[in-house]
Formats: C-alpha cells, structure tokens, sequence
C-alpha cells in the first residue's frame, strides 16, 4: 500500500495517479441535514462494530479507508448514497446498483434513507468489505 504525501490518500500501488484535491467534510452536507445525520450514524456504526477509519473529503464524495478505501459515501438532499467493493454482487433489494471493478470485485450501491436502516444486514457488508484485503 502506498499513501500519497500531500493528501493522505491510500493506494495499491506506488504514485498512483490521482487528484490531491480536498474540501471541508461540511460542504458535502450543505443543505443536506438528512444525509449528515445518517452520515454521522454510519461513522459511529462503523466506529463501534467495524474498525478504525480515516475520512478524506474529496470533491467528488467521502471516501472511509480502513486498511485501503472501502467505503465512499455521496451525500444528497434525502439519502446517503454508498458505494463499497466485495467479491459478490449483493443479492438485496436494498441493492441500486453493482458494478464489476475487477475480475474478482464489485463495485455495490445502496441509498440509505434513514439512520435506523444502519442495521446489522448493512455492517455486516461494510465489515466484509473493510476486511476485504486482509485475505
């Protein structure tokens, strides 16, 4: 694994390309009380039940990394859009999209509307993906 000097991000393989670009964690939720709310839930769920993350506030989305970047979170008006890889394509209605990233990866979207659908279905796929290169 490789972290990038100047913005702390996490990557595979040496000097990766990438864009150092930033923004405060607080624009993302500009006008999006909901989605901070559910944010912040899933931060303290993960904190508890999952591991240990570091949070980057890039342009584009949060990303959480772990070990490596697991998670990427989209903030939007009523919903927490969140993106993370595991080795299935997730067999939930809860499920948005999934998009191979690799041969052995998938990319898996779901929206999470409201805090209380932070439940053990949901950890138990984001602890998968948080381990998912301890393998």
């Amino acid at each position: 694994m490789w972290s990038c000097p100047k913005c702390e991000r996490v990557f595979e393989k040496a000097s990766q390309p990438h864009s150092c670009s930033k923004i405060p964690l607080e624009k993302h939720f500009e006008n999006k009380i909901k989605a901070k709310e559910i944010f912040d839930r899933l931060l303290k769920e993960i904190d508890e039940k999952v591991g240990k993350v570091k949070t980057i506030s890039l342009p584009c989305c949060i990303h959480l990394f772990g070990k490596y970047d697991f998670l990427a979170a989209l903030p939007k008006k009523e919903v927490l859009e969140v993106r993370f890889s595991l080795e299935k394509v997730l067999k939930s209605p809860r499920l948005k999209q999934s998009v191979p990233v690799s041969s052995k990866y998938f990319k898996n979207c779901i929206d999470i509307d409201s805090p209380e659908k932070i439940d053990k279905e949901l950890i138990a796929w984001l602890t998968e993906s948080y381990h998912l290169k301890d393998k």
